[in-house]
């Protein structure tokens, strides 16, 4: 049975774009409904967590954005071949999360002074912590050399790609010397033919 996807969610990557990349790596066809900020204050009240994304299935609207993203992920499989797959890679997508988390604080925020702390704290402390242990758990399957979990793309493949995506747009020359599987598995995933489809098509937004 086909399904009729549409997901919601503002013009730019953000919160929306590992569902986008689930999209794209399954080749399935949905649509991709940007709205503009203006346009969200009448929207919020109808929203189910009175925030975007969120995700309409046949009718059915599903908000959260890992949510919705781990419903795509068992829908197309790329959640993980077992049990014990699955968990490891939902370990993964939660490690990963730290590294965008606080994006929009950091962009976004009025007050100089704490987005000044924020970003100072994510870029020296954040982000070297979590890119380590990234580091240490990718290089404990196959040497670092194929993906995640298992032997096959998953989520969480995506979600440190949207991750690292994230973390250079904030500081364009973050240092990764010693991340260097890191950086090759990333280079490993943009290759993927539907993915690297997708990122040349990709919308330029401002985030």
């Amino acid at each position: 049975m086909s399904h009729k996807y549409t997901l919601i969610y503002f013009n730019g990557r953000g919160r929306g774009e590992i569902a986008r990349l689930i999209f794209a790596a399954a080749g399935a066809e949905y649509v991709d409904k940007r709205v503009e900020f203006s346009e969200w204050p009448a929207m919020k009240p109808s929203t189910p967590w009175k925030c975007l994304p969120i995700l309409e299935v046949d009718g059915v609207v599903i908000g959260e954005s890992l949510a919705l993203s781990r419903f795509l992920a068992r829908k197309f499989g790329l959640q993980g071949k077992t049990d014990v797959e699955q968990a490891l890679v939902e370990g993964v997508v939660e490690a990963a999360a730290a590294l965008y988390v606080d994006y929009f604080p950091m962009i976004f925020g009025k007050d100089a002074k704490k987005k000044a702390e924020i970003t100072e704290k994510y870029l020296n402390e954040t982000a070297p912590a979590v890119l380590k242990n990234l580091e240490e758990f990718l290089s404990s399957n196959k040497n670092g050399d194929s993906f995640f979990v298992g032997q096959s793309l998953t989520w969480a493949d995506l979600t440190v790609l949207y991750a690292l995506d994230t973390l250079f747009e904030i500081n364009t020359k973050f240092e990764m010397t010693d991340f260097p599987k890191m950086m090759a598995h990333r280079k490993r995933i943009e290759s993927l033919p539907k993915i690297a489809e997708y990122l040349k098509k990709r919308p330029n937004t401002t985030f």
